[in-house]
């Protein structure tokens, strides 16, 4: 099973990493700039959960075939139009596993490769890549999640499930694969556009008077959107979503905000946006959306 990862950066590198590690034939597509510090550097994945090294093999964009079984897309929601537009060559019958914020994605790429196998996948993991372009994780969590969209791909997507079975990470095969892609979006939207609005944790806006109500209400505008949509969302994972945002001890932050700090693009329009274009088709209300939205919004235009 011949295995390409778009991107070996925090997410693609580590998860990529961590199957070659266990002897899955993999390759990364790369960049040539990212291409030529691996080539020098090998890939580097520092992490509490074991180090690890290697040279890997690369390919760059102009370079790619269509000889893999399974490709894993770990690039940021705003790269994906360089591959939609490009020639990227799929062989029929390849899985696609998408690991990118919000859900419209999916339909983009059942367009462009109507003959591959697309499934959902969710990555679970605090990683970054170093200005030295080391791969650093930072706690025990480190999970993939993924399910097919279409019951007749079930059995071969099982498959990828036991090949990576022996990786040095958790893996879920989900029966339910949407709903778990919604509920990931309903969370990130409400973390993201609370901590890069307030510029602040989630602990730190839970602590202040008013600031529990509000990330309490733009949860619900979020999840409303979702019913808007006839999606069937689990009560009991919606209210553990409640607990983690209403805890004034939490340090978590998101990487939306991460990347503000830094400088770079945000996927305000990916996660946002696309969230807010749902909710005026089906005459939602969300204010608190909106305003986060024109947050991501003025700040993208400071740095482009």
């Amino acid at each position: 099973m011949k295995l390409l990862v778009l991107g070996a950066g925090a997410v693609g590198g580590y998860f990529g990493g961590r199957m070659a590690e266990v002897g899955m034939d993999v390759t990364f597509l790369v960049r040539d700039k990212r291409k030529q510090k691996l080539e020098k550097t090998g890939l580097i994945i520092k992490s509490p959960k074991g180090d690890f090294s290697m040279k890997p093999n690369l390919v760059t964009l102009d370079k790619v075939d269509s000889i893999f079984d399974v490709i894993v897309l770990t690039n940021k929601a705003y790269d994906l139009d360089t591959i939609l537009q490009s020639n990227f060559p799929v062989k029929d019958g390849s899985i696609i596993i998408p690991l990118l914020n919000g859900y419209t994605h999916i339909e983009k790429l059942m367009s462009k490769f109507p003959n591959a196998r697309l499934f959902g996948g969710i990555a679970h993991i605090f990683s970054t890549l170093s200005q030295e372009g080391e791969i650093h994780h930072f706690n025990d969590i480190h999970s993939l999640t993924f399910g097919h969209l279409n019951n007749a791909d079930e059995t071969d997507g099982r498959k990828f499930f036991d090949a990576c079975s022996s990786a040095n990470f958790s893996i879920k095969y989900s029966d339910n694969i949407t709903v778990d892609l919604w509920h990931k979006w309903i969370l990130i939207a409400t973390v993201a556009g609370a901590t890069t609005l307030f510029n602040a944790t989630v602990g730190e806006i839970a602590s202040t008077e008013h600031g529990r109500s509000f990330i309490k209400g733009l949860h619900e505008e979020c999840v409303n959107i979702a019913k808007s949509e006839k999606i069937q969302v689990i009560d009991e994972d919606l209210a553990q979503q409640r607990q983690f945002l209403s805890d004034k001890k939490s340090t978590w932050n998101s990487s939306m905000r991460r990347d503000m700090l830094n400088n770079s693009k945000i996927e305000s329009a990916h996660i946002f946006l696309e969230l807010i274009k749902i909710s005026d088709k089906n005459n939602v209300l969300c204010p608190s959306l909106k305003t986060v939205m024109i947050n991501g919004e003025i700040y993208m235009r400071t740095i482009l």
